[in-house]
């Protein structure tokens, strides 16, 4: 897949149709670095309809920079304040029929499980999409991304040893409906 561009697969799978016309939200499911962010911008300008959700995209509105603007320390507590605010936005974006794409690691077959469950509950259908890299890659991208100038979405900075830990904890998805990717 070419950094920003949406496989014609994917775009297929993610329109409404006469046939189905259920709102439809999309599960961005990966490691840090393996480009969850840019497929998603990528599918919000080719289709304006839908709502990115993110966490790092709250934290940085509510309380700006990793490092800068508040300290390293906080990050927990607004990660889980940026939760408690991803949930009940997705929920009342749900309400409203909207398309979504929830910009997230999904690295829990619980957490996917638990949102495919509500995502079907409201009538509306659920795409997973899982972005599989290989460790070095994701360093490799997570390196670049950090030598870049910090954005809202490098909510954090991450060592070689969490990235390990991420690695480790990751649940991949299979047998869940997931459409994977290989992020080359």
């Amino acid at each position: 897949m070419e950094r920003g561009t949406i496989p014609s697969h994917i775009q297929n799978l993610i329109r409404r149709s006469e046939d189905d016309p259920r709102p439809v939200v999309v599960m961005m499911c990966g490691i840090a670095g393996a480009g969850k962010t840019t497929l998603t911008k990528a599918i919000l300008a080719a289709n304006p309809a839908f709502t990115r959700l993110s966490i790092d995209a709250i934290i940085y509105a509510r309380h700006g920079l990793y490092a800068a603007d508040y300290p390293p320390s906080s990050y927990d507590s607004h990660q889980d304040e940026a939760d408690i605010l991803f949930l009940a936005e997705f929920r009342r974006l749900l309400q409203l029929r909207r398309d979504l794409v929830l910009d997230r690691s999904f690295y829990a077959r619980a957490d996917r499980d638990d949102f495919q469950r509500e995502i079907e509950a409201a009538g509306a259908r659920a795409v997973l999409v899982h972005l599989r890299a290989g460790e070095e890659l994701l360093w490799r991208r997570i390196c670049e991304r950090s030598a870049r100038e910090r954005n809202a979405d490098s909510a954090l900075d991450i060592s070689r040893e969490l990235l390990r830990q991420y690695v480790e904890g990751f649940e991949e998805p299979v047998g869940e409906g997931e459409i994977v990717i290989d992020v080359t």
